[in-house]
């Protein structure tokens, strides 16, 4: 949860009177800080100390970070007022007793155990200078519960009076004289704020008034020494190194300590008091990933073997596009349609990008339909499509209010009135909105009517009318565009462009650039899309720039951006800046143990000239492969079998495969790829969590045994499911089949397997798809003997008749002619041949043909002893 405070030089925070704070002088606060902690500590509850624990770190670095503030302040402000001296030093203003804080005034005392605001700080003043930053007060959680959100401040800093003109070059130059003393001023402030004693224990127990351990009496830190050097006119600090006792060997997190640490002892770490903002900043930006260090339990299980904390739904460096794609969905929720297309390389972060809309969407009472084109399914060009929109049926009832749910239905009842089976048809997952009405339709099928491509688009046209609007705008993520069919997009066009409605539908198509040609369908959507005057972005993901790089390196290891800058940058040179090869290869680095977690000194490590002398290719799945071939054998056959249906295999699959004694530990096997990253389980598929993790899975198979291996695979799951009702992963059995067709197919097989194609593409046809039914019938025909009208008949009555019906629908209106004629010719007789003469006069009239279609018609009922006219008069 981020939450913005200000910090100001004026009276008042957002309205509200300071004089409602209580001043503190800060060595008090700290001293009362001391006691407060001491409380905690005396009680049994670990969790509770742990807890109050955090609340003290995250104040103390709520102060810290206005006093940094401050300082930096002071320094120009100084700067200006004596040009004419050389010598700057913040000396006077860098002393805790400089320093006042403000904490808001409640009714019960600072050290009360039962406080109702934990963090109440509200601003920290100088003496000398008098200034004064003001801090809003944070909305904080009044519980720390890492496992769901982290606790986080993002410090916003407003100052007032304005800072003099920043373009004065002199005025900088002077001001950067001595930041390394500023630095190393501010680190014992920092450290005193933070222990309660300054480290340069002489000072403290003459100034502080308080008394250490023995061990502590024995300390000594650095001290600095401020000369100026009148041949270069500058002023220098020269330190006297003396050993001190780091804040983590007093009980504080590794990052305050490493911050401390390099203030104080310099070594070229902060060369100003800039970076240090930055870092304290993100201490209360992201206290999870860079103040709290991980759990004692999580070390002690975990050990040297420590994971990587990275943050799966961050996106990083894609500011711009993120803005782009919510200013199109602004658009759209105003009442118009729009497409965006995402072109980029897999791996560049387009899915996430999308997935940052999807909020936005919610909350604004629309629907988000996600599909995703796969390279497996290419026989199915237009069923995923279709069954996106038939999930947006299930939406529409999870999410309407019960006056929207029945206004939703009056309309759509009004519309289609009797031409509702044919919706049903399309989406059967209307009937969860007319249960009764949905179960008569399908139980009537006494009239079959034949739809063709505009039939679908005119039927999907009129039900997105009805269910997008200004109120329910529907946004439809299409990834992997570069496997999608011709025909898929020609509906999304048909539906974008769609000037009769008022929809109010927002295309989101994502694609591989690198692997589509001109000539691709993507660029056929996008031309019409321009024609037809709908507003098309395009933008392209390129690699992340090194600092986008340097933060995802930075909150995947818990350590500041400036301390992994080496490593980060080898990793964008190696990786161009490409978002998931740059975390696989980090991945990498921890498997080969270049780099590693240090137990010790609780942070990570790493060999930079190791790590730079690392060979890589710059293919991602170089380093996938390298790394699931040290899997287990039977892990990697799980891999291979699932990657066979493409990103994702339905579980039914996986439960016949199950019931196969080779595979009977098939879901144990899953199960160990889950735990190794390659998979996750959603619902009731598995899933790979990426299409190069699948591709890099799929490629355990050799090239020259992929066909064997995915016939084999399909002709295991039709003798173990025959019978059964597969549903949707019907398809995905008959596509391993087909693999084999017409080489590996045996002469015994060849009509089971034609049967199989031919209620894979009756399936389809129920389900209006008529591009998928189309291809499973292509494989019948090849495995059909060449007397099959005698050996086969009623077979091929029904293969001819179904694929005259499909090309008809696709448009092919000539082969469908071919077809019907082959029946017509082959016919026993006239009853058998009636469909077929039924479906040509459908034809003729629909292309105007009249006279040919009744002349047609008089035939045929001549040959059933029927009179008629000669002309149509």
């Amino acid at each position: 949860l981020i939450l913005k405070n200000t910090i100001n030089m004026t009276g008042h925070v957002h309205g509200v009177d300071i004089n409602t704070n209580v001043d503190v002088p800060l060595r008090k606060w700290i001293q009362d800080e001391a006691k407060q902690a001491s409380l905690h500590q005396q009680k049994k509850d670990s969790d509770q100390t742990i807890h109050a624990k955090k609340q003290a770190l995250l104040r103390k670095t709520t102060v810290a970070y206005g006093i940094v503030e401050l300082l930096r302040h002071c320094r120009i402000q100084s700067t200006c007022h004596r040009l004419s001296t050389a010598s700057i030093c913040l000396d006077n203003e860098c002393n805790v007793d400089n320093f006042v804080v403000h904490i808001f005034n409640q009714n019960e005392t600072l050290g009360s155990a039962e406080q109702t605001q934990w963090n109440n700080v509200r601003g920290v003043s100088t003496i000398s200078p008098a200034l004064s930053a003001q801090i809003a007060e944070p909305v904080f959680l009044s519980t720390i519960n890492d496992d769901h959100m982290e606790m986080g401040t993002y410090l916003e800093v407003h100052i007032t009076p304005p800072l003099p003109n920043e373009n004065n070059t002199r005025s900088r130059d002077i001001a950067q004289t001595s930041n390394s003393t500023d630095c190393h001023l501010f680190g014992v402030l920092l450290y005193e704020l933070c222990s309660g004693f300054c480290p340069f224990l002489a000072e403290s127990v003459e100034n502080n008034n308080m008394q250490g351990s023995s061990s502590q009496i024995e300390l000594i830190k650095k001290k600095a020494t401020v000369r100026y050097d009148k041949k270069k006119g500058k002023s220098y600090s020269t330190l006297q190194t003396k050993p001190y006792t780091p804040l983590q060997e007093l009980g504080f997190p590794s990052s305050i300590s490493f911050l401390v640490q390099n203030l104080i002892d310099g070594h070229a770490a902060y060369s100003s008091l800039d970076p240090v903002s930055s870092d304290i900043h993100l201490l209360n930006n992201d206290p999870g990933c860079f103040l709290f260090d991980i759990e004692h339990s999580v070390v002690s299980a975990q050990g040297s073997s420590m994971q990587l904390r990275i943050k799966k739904d961050k996106l990083y460096g894609r500011e711009k596009q993120v803005s782009l794609i919510t200013d199109a969905f602004c658009r759209v929720s105003s009442g118009k349609s729009e497409a965006f297309f995402i072109g980029g390389y897999s791996g560049s972060g387009k899915t996430m990008l999308v997935q940052s809309l999807t909020a936005r969407v919610d909350a604004s009472g629309g629907y988000v339909l996600t599909q995703k084109a796969d390279q497996m399914s290419k026989e199915r060009p237009l069923l995923d499509v279709l069954s996106a929109f038939n999930d947006l049926c299930l939406l529409i009832r999870g999410q309407s209010s019960p006056r929207e749910l029945e206004k939703v239905k009056k309309n759509i009842m009004h519309d289609f009135e009797s031409d509702f089976s044919v919706l049903s048809r399309l989406l059967p997952n209307i009937g969860v909105l007319f249960p009764q009405l949905h179960t008569k339709t399908t139980k009537d099928k006494s009239i079959e009517r034949v739809m063709n491509w505009q039939n679908v688009c005119h039927t999907l046209q009129r039900f997105m009318r009805i269910v997008s609007s200004r109120q329910t705008p529907v946004m439809l993520f299409l990834d992997d565009l570069q496997w999608a069919g011709s025909t898929s997009l020609e509906l999304i066009q048909a539906l974008l462009s769609d000037t009769r409605g008022s929809s109010c539908f927002f295309f989101v198509g994502s694609y591989r650039d690198n692997e589509v040609h001109d000539g691709h369908p993507i660029f056929d959507l996008m031309s019409s899309l321009d024609s037809c005057g709908v507003i098309a972005t395009k933008e392209h993901l390129g690699g992340l720039n090194r600092n986008d790089v340097n933060m995802m390196v930075s909150d995947s290891m818990c350590i500041f951006p400036r301390l992994c800058k080496p490593l980060s940058d080898i990793i964008f040179d190696k990786t161009k800046g490409s978002p998931y090869f740059a975390l696989e290869f980090l991945r990498s680095l921890t498997d080969s143990r270049l780099l590693k977690y240090s137990l010790r000194e609780r942070r990570w490590i790493w060999d930079e000239d190791e790590i730079r002398s690392k060979n890589i290719t710059d293919n991602v799945l170089y380093l996938l492969s390298a790394k699931m071939s040290s899997l287990p054998e039977n892990t990697r056959l799980a891999l291979k079998l699932v990657s066979c249906f493409g990103i994702k295999a339905d579980e039914n699959i996986v439960g016949y495969l199950s019931s196969i004694s080779q595979y009977s530990d098939l879901q144990d096997w899953l199960d160990q790829a889950i735990n190794e990253g390659y998979i996750q389980k959603h619902e009731n598929k598995y899933k790979f969590i990426h299409d190069k993790v699948r591709e890099a899975a799929y490629n355990l198979i050799d090239d020259s045994d992929k066909s064997q291996f995915h016939y084999d695979l399909g002709l295991l799951l039709y003798s173990t499911s025959k019978g059964q009702d597969l549903e949707d992963a019907f398809f995905q059995v008959v596509d391993q089949v087909n693999h084999g067709i017409p080489s590996l197919v045996k002469p015994k097989m060849q009509i089971d397997i034609a049967e199989l194609n031919l209620n894979a593409g009756i399936k389809a046809v129920d389900l209006s798809d008529f591009d998928t039914a189309y291809s499973y019938l292509n494989y019948v025909l090849p495995l059909l003997p060449k007397n099959h009208w005698d050996s086969h008949y009623d077979f091929s009555l029904r293969v001819f008749l179904l694929r005259a019906k499909t090309t008809y629908s696709c448009g092919n209106i000539e082969e469908a002619y071919d077809l019907l004629k082959e029946i017509i010719e082959n016919g026993r007789c006239i009853e058998d041949t009636l469909d077929a003469y039924y479906l040509r006069v459908t034809i003729l009239f629909a292309c105007e043909e009249r006279e040919e279609a009744y002349i047609i018609c008089r035939e045929v009922l001549s040959q059933l002893k029927e009179r008629i006219p000669d002309s149509l008069g």
